[in-house]
């Protein structure tokens, strides 16, 4: 039901700038007042660096104590990270049953939304290590290196929120990984960064249609019998990356899928979805 822990409110982040880096795309504050925020050290990767933005954000709306709890997330996630020579990766503990995947595994999602705090943390502090860890946390994502976290297909590169074979192609992870490449490129000036920012955003470009049903979106295109659709919580997601997307490129497409996927969120929409995707969990994802 897209309810409780985990699901605090993420609209479009009110402080980000297309030109700079400066607010993150999507406004994490919210988690911040959660009750995950209780016991940082135990939360997943993605969910640490969520909460990390949301710190910075507060700090960008005048909260004077946000800088001190942001760098204080920075620690526990440099703490937490695996050193591969010129990468560094977080891993996951749990397996994800829908895509087949066991522990430990690891996230474009996750290394994005980490790169894309520590160029604030570098930006906000000039420290060279939060920006040695940034690039060190987009390595796995750059063009030219043989990848788990990149699907190099037909259209372009597919950046991966799941290790999934065949590969799951999960749109709001995808997003999120070409925003911490975005933040890498405009924020440390990173040229392989960029180019695999441009390319990857022209493959979305050329996916996009697949992740619409005509009612409603798709969360991922992994070939299950039933198509996965989104939860309303990912659905309204959907939109609002897209409305970023379309500022942050000026593409057309962006802003056409926004106002389209906004008018599918209608209470009879959001009913049928629920339903479609209580009859998905009962074929124990097929």
């Amino acid at each position: 039901m897209s309810r409780g822990v985990g699901y605090e409110p993420t609209p479009a982040g009110l402080f980000f700038d297309d030109n700079a880096v400066r607010g993150y795309f999507i406004d994490f504050r919210a988690k911040t007042i959660s009750a995950e925020a209780e016991a940082p050290s135990r939360l997943l990767p993605a969910d640490l660096a969520q909460l990390a933005l949301g710190w910075w954000d507060r700090g960008l709306a005048g909260d004077h104590s946000a800088a001190e709890t942001f760098e204080y997330l920075c620690t526990l996630l440099e703490a937490s990270a695996e050193v591969r020579a010129d990468e560094w990766r977080w891993p996951y503990s749990v397996g994800i049953r829908k895509y087949r995947i066991t522990a430990p595994n690891y996230s474009a999602l996750a290394q994005a939304q980490i790169a894309s705090t520590f160029v604030r943390a570098y930006l906000a502090t000039a420290k060279p290590r939060y920006r040695n860890i940034a690039l060190a946390a987009v390595r796995p994502l750059v063009k030219g290196r043989d990848s788990d976290l990149v699907s190099l297909t037909s259209t372009g590169p597919v950046l991966e929120e799941s290790q999934s074979r065949p590969a799951s192609h999960i749109l709001n992870g995808w997003i999120y990984g070409l925003w911490g490449l975005w933040d890498v490129a405009v924020g440390l000036g990173d040229e392989r960064a960029r180019e695999t920012y441009d390319a990857s955003v022209k493959c979305l470009r050329r996916m996009l249609d697949e992740y619409d049903v005509g009612w409603w979106t798709r969360y991922s295109l992994y070939p299950h019998v039933l198509p996965d659709l989104a939860k309303p919580f990912y659905h309204r997601l959907h939109i609002d990356q897209m409305e970023v997307l379309y500022r942050l490129t000026g593409f057309d497409d962006f802003g056409s899928a926004a106002r389209r996927w906004r008018g599918y969120d209608s209470p009879a929409r959001r009913v049928a979805a629920i339903a479609q995707k209580a009859l998905f969990v009962a074929t124990k994802y097929a």
